[in-house]
């Protein structure tokens, strides 16, 4: 009890310091906003949708309906961060650069655009969109980073797991691996994410005609 008596003994004084701390607190409170105001801001980064060649006549549809699932990722790749592989057992973020959104939504995005622009479907949205659709894209993202492993060179590899669902069924009626690797040529960050943007988009080419052939079959199969 003596310790509370002590505190409390004049009801004046713990205002006063209450209010002195507020005073002292003010002014710091401002540096340090203005310090983080005033900062460099990072990089920021975009990649660009595939643009699949159109299907030859009479080989698809456009009937099937698609809906993309955000792929899932490991923690580390879940992030706005661009992901150095240094070594087997070593990540590292490069700095002062960022995705301009997490990978993961960043790749769902695109991915929904590369197929719009394949012309192959009846219709594309992301999950969680006003559409029921026939299939559901989802998978993982195995690696999406820059492996400096290689003494000869950085080499941005990019590993799409990807699974077609049947919507009503929830069956898996193909699922399929999408790896590509993209040397970088020259320095500096921009040179890295230009190789993204190349080996993204040949990922995500594949992907589009690998899910219209999928669907197209699934459709014709279960017409007969």
């Amino acid at each position: 009890m003596t310790p509370s008596r002590s505190l409390t003994g004049g009801s004046r004084f713990p205002t006063l310091r209450r209010l002195a701390a507020l005073a002292l607190l003010a002014p710091l409170g401002a540096c340090a906003l203005a310090s983080v105001g005033d900062g460099p801001a990072p990089q920021l980064f975009t990649l660009t949708a595939a643009h699949p060649a159109p299907p030859s006549a009479g080989k698809e549809t456009k009937r099937a309906q698609i809906e993309v699932d955000e792929f899932a990722a490991p923690a580390a790749l879940d992030t706005t961060r661009i992901v150095q592989q240094a070594s087997a057992n070593e990540l590292k973020y490069y700095a002062d650069a960022r995705w301009a959104d997490r990978a993961p939504h960043l790749i769902q995005n695109l991915m929904v655009e590369s197929l719009e622009n394949s012309g192959r479907f009846a219709s594309v949205a992301s999950h969680g969109a006003d559409l029921r659709g026939d299939y559901d894209l989802v998978g993982d993202i195995r690696q999406f980073a820059v492996d400096a492993s290689n003494p000869a060179g950085l080499t941005v590899r990019i590993v799409l797991y990807a699974r077609l669902v049947r919507e009503d069924e929830r069956t898996i009626i193909a699922a399929k691996s999408f790896e590509t690797d993209v040397p970088v040529t020259g320095s500096g960050i921009a040179a890295i994410v230009t190789a993204y943007d190349t080996g993204l988009r040949q990922t995500l080419d594949g992907i589009a005609v690998w899910t219209a052939e999928n669907a197209h079959g699934a459709a014709t199969t279960a017409a007969n």
